[in-house]
C-alpha cells in the first residue's frame, strides 16, 4: 500500500480552512463596515473612499479578469527572461502581500496599523525565511485578495472562470509546461507563490529550499488556494451555506489532488485546480438544491 502521507493533507486542510475564515470575515467587514477595534462603521481598504457601509463594490467582468490574468502571466514569463536578479520578483511578492494582508489585518487594527503590520510580515518573510513566515504571508495575501475579488463577481461568472482556468491549468502543466517553468523560475529567485506544507508539524520552523530539491514538503499554488475562496466569497451575500459548501468541496478537491500526487509512480507537478474547481462547483450546486 502506498504511503498516503495524510499528515500533509490534514495540514493543508487546516491552513485552507483558516484562510477561508479570514477571507469570509474580510468580506463580511466589507459589507457591514464592522471591525473589532471600533464600534463605528469603517471603510474597507478594498472599497472606493466615497463608499459608505453597507458597501456595493464595483462589478468585475469575466473578460476583464481573464485578460488581466493572461497579461500578468505573459509579463511574468517575459520578466523571467529579462531579469536574472531577485529584487523585481521580491517587490512583486511583497506588494501582493501588502495589498492582500491589509484586509484581514484591518479586522482587528486600524488601516495605518494594518499597513505597517503587513510591511512587517513581508520583512519577516525575507529576513527570516522559514516555512511559517512564508505561509503566514501567503495566507494573509490570499485571504484579502480573494475577498476583494469575490465581492466583485457573480457566482455564475466565477464558475465559468474556474472551468476555463482548469482547462488552462491542465494545458499549462502537461502540454506547454510554462506554468512549471514559471514557478521554478520565480522560486530560483527566492520567491514562492505558494504555500509550503511539510510532512511534519515540526517542519514549519525549518528553512525551505528550491522546488523539487526536498521531498519532505509539497507546494500548493496561491491560485489553487485563492480561487476557491474567490468563489466562496462571491456567494457569501446570498447565504453563508453556499460559501461553506464551496469550502467543503474545495477541501475534497485538495484531498483528490493529494491522493493523485502521492500515488504517482514518479513524483512530478500536477494541475491542482481541476479537482478543486470540480468539487467546489459540485458543493455549490448541492447547496442550491438543499
Amino acid at each position: 500500500m502506498p504511503n498516503l502521507r495524510l499528515k500533509i493533507f490534514f495540514q493543508s486542510a487546516i491552513v485552507f480552512i483558516a484562510t477561508a475564515v479570514l477571507s469570509l470575515a474580510t468580506a463580511a467587514s466589507m459589507i457591514t463596515g464592522k471591525v473589532a477595534y471600533t464600534d463605528e462603521p469603517v471603510k474597507s481598504v478594498y472599497v472606493p473612499p466615497a463608499a459608505a457601509p453597507p458597501f456595493e463594490p464595483a462589478r468585475l467582468e469575466i473578460f476583464q479578469f481573464l485578460v488581466s490574468f493572461l497579461i500578468a502571466t505573459v509579463l511574468m514569463l517575459i520578466f523571467l527572461k529579462m531579469f536574472k536578479g531577485k529584487f523585481l520578483f521580491q517587490v512583486f511578492f511583497g506588494g501582493a502581500v501588502i495589498f492582500g494582508a491589509q484586509g484581514p489585518l484591518g479586522l482587528v487594527v486600524s488601516p495605518w496599523q494594518s499597513f505597517l503590520i503587513s510591511l512587517g510580515v513581508v520583512g519577516l518573510r525575507f529576513v527570516l525565511p522559514r516555512i511559517w513566515t512564508q505561509n503566514l504571508a501567503v495566507i494573509l495575501a490570499a485571504a484579502g485578495i480573494a475577498a476583494s475579488l469575490g465581492m466583485s463577481v457573480e457566482p455564475n461568472m466565477v464558475i465559468l472562470i474556474l472551468i476555463l482556468l482548469s482547462v488552462y491549468d491542465i494545458i499549462a502543466v502537461y502540454k506547454t509546461r510554462h506554468m512549471v517553468k514559471l514557478f521554478k523560475g520565480i522560486a530560483e529567485r527566492g520567491v514562492y507563490l505558494a504555500l509550503i506544507i511539510p510532512d511534519k508539524i515540526s517542519g514549519w520552523g525549518s528553512k525551505f529550499v528550491g522546488a523539487g530539491k526536498n521531498k519532505n514538503y509539497v507546494f500548493i499554488g496561491t491560485g489553487d488556494l485563492a480561487l476557491p475562496l474567490f468563489f466562496s466569497v462571491s456567494t457569501f451575500p446570498s447565504g453563508i451555506i453556499h460559501s461553506i459548501a464551496i469550502i467543503i468541496g474545495a477541501i475534497l478537491g485538495l484531498l483528490a489532488d493529494h491522493l493523485f500526487f502521492v500515488t504517482q509512480k514518479k513524483r512530478k507537478p500536477i494541475p491542482a485546480l481541476p479537482f478543486i474547481a470540480f468539487f467546489s462547483i459540485a458543493g455549490y450546486l448541492l447547496s442550491l438544491i438543499i
